[in-house]
């Protein structure tokens, strides 16, 4: 028996041993769990398969920005509290009690 060089070849028995056969197995488990996968991943929506692509790259940048720079984000932390204690201190405009006004009859504020 002669392969597309011409080379001849041997009609030898194949040999297998547990191990290729284990192999082997493990490989066509692969590729069937490596379909099924793909399966999945139509029945997901855009949104979704955004969302598994980007967050967790978000969230490991976050937190190795939080390990290199620990003072910071524990600043960080706090800083919402301080914005809303901001926020609640002025509300708006303050206007005196009466109108004041200035010479070319502008309000002042």
């Amino acid at each position: 028996m002669t392969n597309v060089n011409g080379n001849y070849k041997k009609n030898l028995p194949a040999k297998y041993s547990r191990v290729t056969a284990a192999k082997s197995k493990v490989r066509s488990s692969y590729q069937a769990s490596k379909k099924w996968a793909v399966g999945m991943g139509k029945k997901t929506t855009g949104e979704q398969r955004f969302l598994g692509k980007t967050l967790p790259k978000a969230l490991f940048k976050t937190a190795k920005f939080a390990f290199k720079h620990p003072i910071t984000a524990t600043a960080l932390a706090f800083v919402p509290s301080a914005i809303k204690k901001i926020a609640n201190t002025q509300k708006g405009l303050k206007f005196p009690k009466f109108r004041q006004f200035d010479k070319r009859g502008r309000k002042i504020i």
